[in-house]
């Protein structure tokens, strides 16, 4: 059942963000029809990666969306947009180079295979073991791992979310990170078989994902733009996957974050782009040496950040309830940290944003009132549908306990 839930969160993000795109696009853009075509051929590769099981497609998939991605984040038309383009299609092609090797080692240490789905990869490698098989699934984790943007190949990330337009921010942040745990998932199951010594790519990935988690709350103190403080909220979250990968939860509860990944991001970027096209500044200082600022923009944003880490019908706060459960009942005491984790994320971050909130009231900016207000209208229907699946993933996951 969550296995739909989240391929209809999907759907509806992405008919959110491509509606927003075509009826409330960012100031000054042009040819909106043959961006929102290449936003379809984005979101189309990685939604068909999400149910092929075959190992190389699945992997081709996932670097054509860095091609088109590239080239979704340069529409701003900028020099700056451009170079920032060029840095997500290099960083994200070597770390997907580096995963092409890893899937190349696994097809050469097994048996001859009758196709290249990962059931009859599993199926050549079962009772072998050793260094080659050990080497081939750590590439191919360590690197997915940097089209996730995990530490150290998270370069990308701060960049491409702080000078891509809001949608396209969304549109990455929501569908990149989802589509590359799913083929990271069954590696790691796979390793846990043959490979279950304490050094070992599950573990290694979970230690990248602790440092990306610490890196993002260290970076958000000294962080003043809206732009950055919404991708150190996206790489929090994409920090916290690792763990749900490493713990092997079961379907349900792993679809689930998939579901609350890609809702939760919506709505993080869709508040953060009303709240800046509002205020005209992307920076926090600058925004209050304003006299003036529209509370609905504000709220909306603060709203976002509630949903991503405190809010309790969000689905966060459900997977953070699954996680002091399966450290209560498994006695791992330690992963009570992760929700700690996440509460000073936040309470850093409001603290931030807070400030604006003194500023004098007014209706959103006059020319871009009709923008403002279609997105607006977009906001409170993805935040109701986030709130409906946390409701659900409540009852479905946690029924026990209420």
């Amino acid at each position: 059942m969550m296995t739909n839930v989240f391929y209809i969160s999907g759907i509806i993000t992405f008919i959110v963000i491509l509606l927003i795109s075509i009826f409330a696009p960012t100031k000054g853009q042009t040819r909106i029809w043959l961006w929102s075509l290449l936003k379809v051929c984005f979101f189309a590769v990685l939604f068909y990666s999400w149910f092929t099981d075959n190992i190389v497609l699945k992997w081709i998939l996932i670097e054509a969306s860095t091609l088109f991605g590239a080239l979704l984040i340069s529409s701003s038309g900028t020099e700056r947009s451009f170079h920032v383009g060029w840095k997500f299609l290099l960083i994200n092609s070597y770390a997907l180079g580096l995963a092409f090797l890893g899937i190349v080692i696994l097809l050469f240490a097994s048996t001859p295979l009758e196709n290249l789905e990962f059931s009859s990869l599993k199926q050549g490698l079962a009772g072998q073991s050793g260094l080659l098989i050990e080497t081939g699934i750590l590439l191919t984790i360590y690197g997915y791992s940097g089209k996730l943007g995990l530490v150290p190949n998270h370069f990308w990330v701060g960049d491409t979310y702080a000078e891509s337009p809001s949608q396209i921010s969304s549109l990455i942040a929501s569908f990149v990170p989802v589509s590359v745990v799913l083929a990271i998932r069954p590696l790691v199951k796979l390793e846990r078989d043959l490979n279950p010594h304490l050094i070992n790519a599950s573990n290694g990935l979970l230690f990248i994902g602790v440092l990306t988690i610490l890196y993002a709350t260290l970076m958000l103190v000294s962080r003043d733009d809206i732009r950055r403080i919404s991708a150190k909220v996206a790489l929090f979250h994409t920090g916290m996957l690792t763990l749900f990968l490493w713990l092997d939860v079961s379907d349900d509860v792993f679809y689930f974050l998939l579901s609350s990944t890609v809702l939760v991001k919506l709505l993080v970027f869709l508040s953060m782009g009303i709240l800046r096209m509002d205020a005209g500044k992307r920076n926090i200082s600058q925004i209050l040496s304003a006299s003036m600022l529209s509370h609905k923009a504000l709220y909306v944003y603060l709203l976002a950040l509630l949903i991503a880490f405190v809010f309790p019908l969000s689905p966060v706060f459900v997977l953070d309830l699954k996680i002091i459960e399966i450290a209560i009942l498994q006695k791992q005491f330690y992963l009570f940290v992760f929700p700690i984790f996440g509460s000073i994320f936040f309470f850093v971050s409001l603290n931030k944003v807070l400030p604006m909130v003194r500023l004098t009231n007014r209706d959103f900016e006059k020319d871009i009132y009709q923008i403002l207000q279609i997105r607006y209208y977009f906001f409170w229907f993805s935040l109701i549908t986030t709130i409906i699946v946390g409701t659900y993933g409540m009852y479905y996951l946690m029924a026990k306990y209420l």
